[in-house]
């Protein structure tokens, strides 16, 4: 069994390429993926833009693995269950002469507010006991040595980092985008457009973004990036951001959008960085601005920016063949207007939820972390830290406009402040049997713990 294991770290090793379909944030290659990145590994495909990607992995010889020219399908159908929530799940993905490929991963469960980023709608009715059923990934795509391009469905995560994103985090209700991806080494970019949601007054609400950024493929990362929200009635996709090399200001303000005015979208810009020091030492960090205040009279009148940033710091002091043992302190603050908007339609939600920081807005996090791995079949984190949040945040209000830009006392209003414990493990027993468990402790009262088991039949065609 540690032979199948170690085979799997293997792949993840030759197919972690830097633009290929996603992979679902439960799998076993996911969480790899990030705990050897932190460790020094994957470092020429490192990227400030989007989540750990795969291709496909047949049962061919790893060699084979990005070179056949054969139709490869991956299948895996499953269970999950967490304290008596179930969720039934399929995957499968496909490639098709080393440059098409497809994927899908649709999900039907019983409690739809137990499982993190579900965002389908609960129905009246159930269906073998199921009420609610959503697709989290899927979509078609191409891609050579320099050029991808992908049409589906999924979330994108962008920022330097390990869980310190934003303004998009993996931790978002999955939406529908295009997007193009370039790669000409040490120069990357990447550009997405997508659909967000209809609200009930029939306000339509897009996405897109664009970044670039450069990597010495070793051990540095330097990002810049433009995010932007917009919505109107009854609009349609605004071809004014059909260019990827343009950008919101030069777009807005030259009224070449289908709705004219300065009050539809909703922009961000951040700078990224990722620096890996040595094979042990990691430095991660992201600036972002929602508005800047430029005129003298504005910060006479109290005016303030809309910013946010974090950081984070990991060390790995054990790194062999058999453990992988990381520690970490990591800084996120987000400012009181941040990720709102004049119009609420614009801030950075969907279906109620943030698109970046899971706790929203106007509020700080800082932890003191460790994760271990053995190398084979067994994930531990343990995490300590404190949190601050106020009235303001989007998390509360999602569709609400900001009050105002004023400075102010932050987090603003009433503060919600906690000290709290984290631990979670995942053991698999075996090869597609995972088991699950994690307590949730915090000064407030609150004590949560959670029990799970993942059970998974895969299988594999080539042709």
């Amino acid at each position: 069994m540690k032979n199948i294991f170690k085979q799997t770290i293997l792949c993840i090793g030759l197919i972690s390429l830097a633009f290929s379909q996603e992979i679902p944030n439960e799998f076993l290659e996911f969480q790899v993926h990030k705990l050897l990145t932190d460790a020094g590994q994957n470092w020429g495909t490192n990227s400030s833009f989007g989540l750990p990607r795969f291709q496909s992995v047949p049962k061919a010889k790893p060699e084979n693995i990005i070179k056949s020219d054969s139709l490869n399908i991956r299948t895996r159908t499953g269970i999950f269950t967490k304290n008596g929530a179930i969720a039934f799940y399929g995957f499968g993905h496909f490639s098709f002469k080393k440059h098409f490929y497809g994927y899908l991963y649709p999900r039907i469960v019983n409690d739809p507010d137990t499982f993190i980023r579900y965002s389908g709608v609960p129905r009246d009715i159930t269906r073998g006991g199921f009420n609610s059923g959503e697709t989290d990934l899927s979509g078609i795509g191409f891609q050579n040595d320099w050029l991808t391009l992908q049409l589906g469905r999924g979330r994108e995560s962008w920022g330097a980092g390990n869980e310190i994103q934003l303004a998009l985090s993996e931790n978002s209700p999955a939406y529908d985008y295009g997007m193009l991806g370039l790669d000409f080494g040490r120069l990357r970019a990447k550009y997405i457009h997508g659909f967000l949601e209809s609200t009930e007054n029939d306000i339509n609400r897009y996405i897109t973004a664009r970044g670039i950024e450069w990597t010495n493929r070793k051990s540095l990362v330097i990002g810049l990036s433009e995010t932007v929200i917009y919505s109107g009635e009854d609009r349609p996709l605004d071809i004014g951001y059909i260019n990827p090399i343009s950008t919101h200001l030069e777009i807005e303000l030259n009224d070449r959008l289908n709705t004219l005015g300065t009050g539809s979208a909703n922009a961000v810009w951040q700078i990224s960085g990722d620096w890996l020091i040595n094979q042990k030492l990691r430095i991660s960090a992201n600036y972002l601005f929602d508005e800047f205040v430029l005129d003298k009279i504005e910060f006479d009148n109290g005016k303030e920016h809309g910013k946010a940033y974090s950081g984070r710091i990991s060390y790995t002091p054990i790194m062999s063949e058999t453990t992988l043992l990381t520690t970490y302190f990591s800084l996120l603050t987000v400012g009181t207007p941040t990720f709102r908007h004049g119009n609420g339609y614009n801030n950075f939600v969907q279906r109620n939820k943030p698109l970046g920081w899971q706790y929203g807005s106007d509020g700080q996090e800082f932890k003191l972390g460790l994760n271990y791995f053995n190398r084979t079949n067994l994930i531990a984190q343990f995490e300590f830290g404190q949190r601050k949040t106020g009235e303001e945040s989007i998390t509360s209000r999602p569709y609400d406009p900001y009050a105002d830009y004023l400075a102010g006392p932050f987090p603003s209003g009433i503060v919600e402040e906690s000290l709290f414990i984290t631990s979670k493990l995942q053991w698999w027993w075996r090869p597609s049997i995972q088991l699950n468990g994690g307590v949730d402790w915090d000064d407030n009262g609150s004590l949560q713990s959670f029990i799970g088991i993942n059970i998974y039949f895969p299988r594999d065609f080539t042709f």
